[in-house]
């Protein structure tokens, strides 16, 4: 690895003008930040990439990757949605525009910026509803409004994920967003019939149990 990392990093430097600089640039930014764990030096590739051949083709990516590691290694919110940003406004059609707005949600829940975050998460599910990142933003979305106490939107949301979960696991997940959400509007009977549901089908039944003690204690006092 040694050996190919010098050969990228002699590329630019000898070569500017080459077409092959930018890959090299962005080749020795994925060597530093994979192989060597080196991420100081993978974002000075990374921004000399960007600074340097601002309409290569390899461009979008290299901020791709700026942002993954101020987001995912520096915890740099505002630097990674900067980076993912600057990715939609120069190139709209940037082939990985999902995973994009998925680390931009994730960025914007960080700083925090609510309003940010759901409407990103939003136009992910929107524009590409196939998406693996999308399955991800959707659970996204419901536990942002539920973290917001915009229990109506949660409720909503949880209930679609209800009807597309695939397996108990998932189904359980979507009952008991469902049910914290049913909660937070005061219709505490029926998060009490979503809590039942799950009561065997969660990863903690004896906690599902006192909550649904604790909520038939409620509604005998009201």
């Amino acid at each position: 690895m040694d050996s190919a990392l010098m050969g990228y990093r002699s590329i630019p430097k000898e070569f500017p003008q080459s077409r092959y600089a930018p890959t090299a640039l962005l080749r020795q930014g994925e060597l530093f930040g994979a192989f060597y764990r080196n991420y100081t030096a993978a974002l000075e590739a990374y921004e000399s990439l960007v600074f340097t051949y601002p309409r290569a083709a390899e461009t979008p990516r290299a901020l791709l990757r700026q942002g993954e590691i101020h987001l995912l290694h520096f915890l740099d919110y505002a630097s990674a949605a900067e980076d993912l940003e600057a990715i939609r406004r120069r190139f709209p059609r940037f082939p990985e525009t999902d995973a994009v707005l998925l680390l931009l949600a994730k960025a914007y829940a960080g700083m925090p910026d609510p309003a940010r975050q759901t409407a990103v998460l939003s136009e992910l599910i929107g524009t590409f509803p196939d998406s693996p990142r999308a399955a991800e933003g959707r659970w996204m979305l419901a536990y942002a409004y539920l973290a917001q106490g915009k229990f109506f939107e949660a409720d909503r949301e949880f209930r679609k994920l209800f009807y597309l979960a695939s397996d108990r696991k998932a189904i359980a997940r979507a009952r008991w967003g469902m049910a914290q959400s049913l909660e937070g509007m005061g219709q505490l009977g029926a998060a009490v019939e979503q809590y039942e549901a799950i009561r065997n089908d969660g990863e903690d039944p004896a906690y599902v149990a006192e909550k649904i003690d604790r909520l038939k204690n409620r509604m005998k006092a009201r």
